[in-house]
Order: C-alpha cells, then sequence, then structure tokens
C-alpha cells in the first residue's frame, strides 16, 4: 500500500500550522510498517522544493518534520500562494498511472480554501480515478482521505459533498473527516465501507482556537517523541497535554508554590 501525504499550504492553513505538523507527523507514525517503501509528502505549494519521497524510519521522521517547518506559510493574504488542487491531483494521478497502479491511499491534510482551483477539472480527475478502481474487487484500491482543518463553511460543505455526491453511482473512493477524528479513521475511512459509513466524531475544543494552536506549537516543540495509539483521538481533551513541555512547567511550578 502506497501512502502518499498531500499537505495543503496555501496560505490560509497557515493558523492551522502547528496542529497540521502534529497530526501529520502522528499519521507518519502510525503509518510505519503499512507502505515498506516509505511515505511520500506532497505540497500544494511550491512542492518542486519541498516535496519528499520514501520516508521512513528515524531519518524520514526528520526530513518530514523539517519539510513541514520549511513549507509554514506565512499569515497573510497572497495570490502566490494559493491552493490549485486539481493541479496536485492530476499529476498524482498521471504518477499513479504510469507506476503501475498500485493501491495507494492519500492523506489530504487541507482547510479546503482552494482559491485557485478549477472545481469541476479537480472532480473529473476522481471519478476517472474511480472509474478505474471498479476493475479491482474489494476493498477500494486508490482511496482519497480528506482530513479538516478549521470550519470554514464553503470548505466544510465541499468537503462534505465529496465524500457523499460526487461519487454516486459509482465505486465510492473518498472520505472526509475533522482533525479531530479518531486515526483510525483517518486511515481507514477512504478504504473500507464500513469505517466511510461512520460518522467523523468531532471532540469539542474546550479552548480559544488560537490558544490550542499555541499549545499545539509548545506540544510540538517539546515532545517531539511522541506517539499515539491507532485508537486515539486527536484531542487535546486527552491527555496530550498533561505531559507537554509547557503543562510541566506550570506543574512543577504549582509544586514548588505548594511546598
Amino acid at each position: 500500500m502506497t501512502q502518499i501525504f498531500v499537505v495543503d499550504n496555501g496560505w490560509t492553513m497557515s493558523k492551522h500550522w502547528p496542529i497540521v505538523t502534529f497530526v501529520a507527523e502522528t499519521l507518519a507514525k502510525n503509518a510505519a510498517g503499512l507502505d515498506k517503501s516509505g511515505i511520500d509528502l506532497k505540497f500544494t505549494v511550491d512542492g518542486p522544493r519541498l516535496d519528499q519521497k520514501d520516508l521512513k524510519g528515524e531519518s524520514g521522521r526528520k526530513k518530514l518534520k523539517k519539510a513541514l517547518r520549511a513549507a509554514w506559510p506565512a499569515y497573510r493574504e497572497n495570490s502566490h500562494v494559493t491552493t490549485n488542487m486539481a493541479l496536485v491531483f492530476e499529476k498524482i494521478s498521471r504518477e499513479w498511472a504510469s507506476s503501475g497502479r498500485p493501491a495507494t491511499t492519500l492523506l489530504v491534510l487541507t482547510d479546503a480554501v482552494w482559491s485557485n482551483t478549477d472545481l469541476k477539472a479537480l472532480n473529473k480527475t476522481i471519478l476517472d480515478i474511480a472509474e478505474r478502481d471498479k476493475l479491482n474487487a474489494g476493498n477500494r484500491h486508490f482511496s482519497i482521505q480528506f482530513i479538516r482543518f478549521g470550519d470554514n463553511v464553503a470548505g466544510k460543505s465541499r468537503l462534505q459533498w465529496l465524500d457523499d455526491e460526487l461519487c454516486a453511482g459509482q465505486k465510492d473512493i473518498v472520505d472526509h473527516c475533522s482533525w479531530r477524528a479518531k486515526v483510525d479513521k483517518m486511515f481507514k475511512g477512504s478504504i473500507e465501507g464500513r469505517a466511510d459509513e461512520q460518522e467523523s466524531e468531532e471532540e469539542p475544543i474546550p479552548y480559544d482556537y488560537e490558544t490550542l494552536v499555541d499549545l499545539f506549537d509548545t506540544f510540538n516543540k517539546g515532545e517531539d517523541s511522541m506517539s499515539v495509539p491507532k485508537d486515539a483521538t486527536l484531542s487535546p481533551t486527552k491527555s496530550l497535554f498533561r505531559t507537554s513541555s509547557r503543562a510541566s512547567h506550570r506543574s512543577s511550578t504549582s509544586s514548588r508554590n505548594q511546598q
């Protein structure tokens, strides 16, 4: 199974980037062993400079982290830093066909704010892949898992439509969930029909979003060796930040004050 991570680094993704980094690294750790050649990493902006191939093991993890850091866009409107998801999918489709059409899963990390995307062209590319996949029995041979960041209304509706409507009458190769869904859902939702049909559970966020992003940024810097089991949710309502550098600092400070 070939695993391709497609990371949207259009400028609107900047405000989500610490969370994107954590999710990408967590998925990479959980993908270890699923693809012997390692995962491929593709960015929607400046891909030729930033993309990575065959990331595996500790060296692959370091390259992933370095690439994500280099791809972090500035948070300011910039017409040159917008996502053309149709072009990205077209290139992936061509590469997939030329490599013999191996079993492949795309994990697409995005807010779906694609201001530079021909949506009809994107839909056509996905439908063409679905048509080819009809020849394969059982689980989907090529699948697309959209993992959404933020709650942009148009973006969320777009991804839900791609999930529920685009492949109606064809082999449904698309699933959509929030970054707050279970890791297992992210991996299996686009591959297995049963997992696709399950509604994605979105844990409530008990923090102001900017505060949450700051917490993830602190966690990423202080807990590089963190791993998350497949049945976990990527949510601060669990024990995620109890061991972060910031939380540890607060805990030790509190202990000293009580002595």
